[in-house]
């Protein structure tokens, strides 16, 4: 093989993978420079939130996706023996078993209690994010509210983070960085220091989902049922405690004191919960003929000579720039 050849097949999923998270900062400081009056309309506008917000991500994913067809394209023409993969196999569309749908929806109660700590511990520091957009998703019927808060949220950000995101680290990366690295991005990519404590810890679990499956279909369908979950409580709560998140909104402190006794509980069931969701994912990956993800994890170390590192310049710029900008954003609520 030429020197030529050998340039050309240099690894490029987790550059991409980086430049795309580069890319959706830019757009989110650029949206940040627009003038308040503008800004505060899109916000208090679930539609046009969701719209401005999801453009943001699936734009530069779907460049992204065009600039590695383009290079797969070259070099099937351009090196010889060239195997190129599939564009359901590098972004994970994979068909999949009804019976792992069926196990993923156990999967969903497994990770809740974690996830529901995750949002606790946050709270005692922070206000909650979700519930301060509480008038925002009761303003709409509770079909069209799901559908901008569940449904399309669910399609894209899964593409973008599993898909593209995990997808190209896990290509070129050690497994273990792979999982953090796309669980820090999503986590991030929320903007506030609220809904990263507990999207971080969703992204992991939906990293390891998505390895398990090999593919983003089972991650999908959790993000949804997630989100949906979220909407469809206020929904029932507004229903039967009308006024309640007026309530909440004028006495913040009065939910983040609420976390304290419930911390410890769901610590203790976290613990119990996390090995049934470990154990439905060795199920899943058995099922689905893979290579369970959790042992791939912990042969971590194996993989240190023939992976590279996750980092990269326009990772760490991103990286950087979101912490700076959740950073002001907190400060600025004090």
């Amino acid at each position: 093989m030429s020197e030529y050849q050998k340039r050309a097949l240099a690894p490029i999923d987790r550059n991409l993978a980086g430049i795309f998270f580069f890319i959706y900062m830019i757009a989110a400081w650029s949206f940040g420079l627009f003038p308040t009056s503008i800004i505060e309309g899109i916000v208090d506008n679930l539609t046009v939130n969701t719209v401005v917000s999801e453009s943001m991500i699936i734009i530069p994913a779907l460049l992204i996706m065009g600039i590695w067809i383009i290079i797969r394209e070259h070099r099937k023409n351009t090196v010889e023996d060239y195997k190129p993969i599939s564009l359901a196999d590098r972004f994970m569309f994979r068909e999949i078993k009804v019976s792992t749908l069926l196990m993923t929806l156990l999967y969903v109660a497994a990770i809740t209690p974690i996830i529901i700590l995750s949002n606790a511990i946050s709270l005692i520091f922070v206000d909650n994010t979700m519930l301060d957009m509480s008038s925002d998703i009761l303003s709409l019927p509770v079909i069209p509210s799901v559908f901008f808060s569940a449904v399309i949220p669910a399609f894209i950000e899964e593409f973008a983070y599993r898909g593209l995101v995990y997808g190209g680290f896990r290509k070129d990366c050690r497994p273990l960085g792979a999982t953090i690295i796309s669980a820090l991005l999503f986590g991030l990519m929320h903007l506030n220091f609220n809904q990263f404590c507990y999207t971080f810890i969703i992204g992991i679990t939906l990293a390891l989902l998505t390895e398990a499956a090999g593919s983003i279909w089972p991650a999908i369908m959790v993000h949804f049922i997630i989100n949906a979950r979220s909407v469809i409580g206020m929904f029932v709560t507004e229903h039967f405690n009308n006024g309640f998140f007026e309530e909440y909104l004028e006495n913040e402190d009065f939910l983040s004191e609420s976390m304290y006794p419930v911390i410890p509980i769901y610590a203790v069931i976290s613990v119990f919960c996390i090995i049934i969701a470990g154990a439905i994912i060795s199920w899943i990956a058995k099922n689905e003929g893979r290579y369970n993800p959790l042992r791939l994890i912990l042969a971590n170390r194996e993989y240190e000579r023939t992976r590279r590192s996750v980092w990269t310049f326009p990772l760490i710029i991103g990286v950087i720039s979101a912490v700076i900008y959740i950073l002001l954003i907190e400060l600025s609520g004090l």
